[in-house]
């Protein structure tokens, strides 16, 4: 391609295969990942990488803490009470409830949300899509204002498991967990993350491929959440591989996540921000992609 749109296209390329080190979604080097492999790989027990999420009293006793509203949890917006009201109203239980809001977050398509800055619950249910971070954070507002405490775990993952959405040849990806305290423990899922049409699609053409991991999932994943137990899409238990590296800790919501001063360094500049809203709708368009595909293969 010539003439003025070259340069355009050339630096979009540059930002979307080449992140910056302060990504929502941060790319971290080789020598790190591997280092964080070969860790892995010596214990003798690398699916237990996450911490039990068994509380003893004390610990359960403090649950309330993650009851609040922040400025992303914006419990006072009608919008978001008058949703979790809607989604609970018929479920007689609070692990119903969690399930109930869990399959409404999973409904909305998952893509990226393109701001600048970070994106409130209400922000997202008016974008009606999001990704880890952003539907993460509406998950855990619509269970508190339905008074169930929820926060979000971040971890680290191979960014392998995002390979056809966000193609990188190295490090890894920040990713959120939502967690739930049900029956005295907390519960955590990410599988609310992709919707239906677009995780089916996704899957078939990884089983086509060959490939385990990869468009946000991995093939042997437990993708149905009851509430009663941990499940993850982006990785499986029985595969050290997809693993989480690092375990960085809970929060209230991802603005919480990246200010505080231990995690400065996943912390996003202008920059960075500049470059998602760059970003974003490139990695839109081939998620839609892979979503119409099936659509179309199911309609013929």
């Amino acid at each position: 391609m010539h003439g003025p749109f070259q340069g355009i296209y050339s630096f979009i390329f540059l930002l979307v295969f080449f992140p910056s080190r302060t990504s929502p979604c941060r790319l971290r080097s080789n020598s790190s990942y591997g280092k964080a492999v070969a860790k892995r790989r010596k214990t003798s027990d690398g699916c237990k990488s996450l911490p039990s999420t068994t509380l003893s009293k004390p610990a359960a006793e403090n649950a309330h803490h993650w009851l609040g509203s922040t400025s992303l949890l914006d419990l006072t917006d009608p919008k978001i009470r008058i949703q979790a009201l809607r989604l609970t109203q018929l479920a007689t239980s609070d692990t119903l409830k969690a399930v109930c809001i869990h399959n409404f977050i999973k409904s909305l398509p998952f893509g990226c949300v393109a701001a600048i800055d970070y994106v409130s619950a209400a922000g997202v249910l008016r974008a009606g899509r999001g990704d880890c971070h952003t539907k993460g954070t509406l998950f855990v507002a619509l269970l508190r204002a339905v008074g169930i405490p929820a926060r979000l775990r971040f971890v680290t993952l191979s960014n392998v498991f995002l390979n056809g959405i966000v193609n990188s040849s190295q490090g890894t990806i920040t990713h959120a967990i939502g967690e739930v305290f049900l029956s005295a423990r907390w519960v955590q899922t990410d599988t609310y993350v992709n919707d239906d049409l677009f995780e089916g699609s996704a899957l078939l053409r990884l089983q086509e491929q060959g490939s385990k991991l990869g468009l946000g999932i991995h093939v042997n994943a437990d993708r149905n959440w009851n509430g009663l137990k941990n499940t993850h899409a982006r990785y499986c238990e029985t595969d050290p591989v997809s693993l989480p590296l690092r375990d960085l800790g809970v929060a209230h919501d991802p603005q919480y996540f990246y200010s505080a001063r231990s995690n400065q360094e996943f912390e996003r500049g202008w920059f960075t921000r500049v470059k998602w809203m760059l970003a974003a709708p490139l990695a839109n368009r081939r998620v839609e992609k892979i979503r119409v595909a099936t659509f179309n293969l199911t309609s013929n």
